[in-house]
């Protein structure tokens, strides 16, 4: 659980940095691609967080299935 509150913390920390660089270079063409990289790691960070089936095949979900 821990790692997804680092997670939405170093996305919102992303999305702040490059909100200040777009401020302050005003260059249209780096808006759309800042707006582009975001949205991809946003839904790459949402794929994460998200609750749902495990990507790894045999892998249960569940973190305390070590065993």
């Amino acid at each position: 659980m821990l790692d997804k509150i680092f997670a939405a913390i170093g996305m919102l920390g992303v999305i702040a940095f490059m909100g200040v660089v777009t401020v302050f270079v005003m260059e249209p063409d780096l808006w759309i691609i800042t707006i582009i990289i975001l949205c991809v790691g946003v839904l790459f960070l949402w794929r994460d967080i998200s609750p749902g089936p495990s990507h790894v095949e045999g892998d249960s979900g569940s973190d305390d299935s070590d065993g």
